[in-house]
């Protein structure tokens, strides 16, 4: 199997399941914490901590692990990535690069949400 398949076709099961998991724990009006999104978040990168070491070289490029870890995980989550990133700079003894990037990180994203859902408020105002 090629790549490029295995990654879409994990994706496409890993964006299922977030679909799925997030809309059973995620009700309107039950919890005023999202948490659909902190368990997708949670448990992909609990399976994506696990996966990059049982997948660890030489069969990290085999189209198994790339179905899952990048496909997969993900399509499930790329808080997962992140997380992963995160820690493979603190196990370099980067800690204070990995804590520089994990600041950052959330900082630009939520000013980068921010900037979009303001866009596209401008754009389309809401009746």
């Amino acid at each position: 199997m090629k790549p490029v398949l295995a990654v879409a076709i994990g994706g496409a099961v890993g964006s299922m399941l977030r679909y799925v998991v997030a809309n059973v724990l995620s009700r309107p009006g039950v919890s005023t914490l999202p948490w659909g999104t902190f368990t997708v978040n949670v448990s992909g990168a609990l399976v994506l901590g696990f996966l990059s070491r049982y997948f660890a070289p030489p069969q990290a490029s085999s189209p198994l692990a790339l179905a899952l870890t990048v496909g997969l995980c993900g399509g499930y989550t790329t808080f997962s990535t992140f997380t992963l990133e995160l820690f493979t700079l603190v196990e370099r003894g980067a800690v204070g690069r990995a804590t520089l990037y994990a600041a950052a990180s959330v900082v630009a994203s939520f000013g980068a949400f921010a900037a979009g859902h303001l866009a596209a408020r401008m754009l389309r105002p809401l009746a």
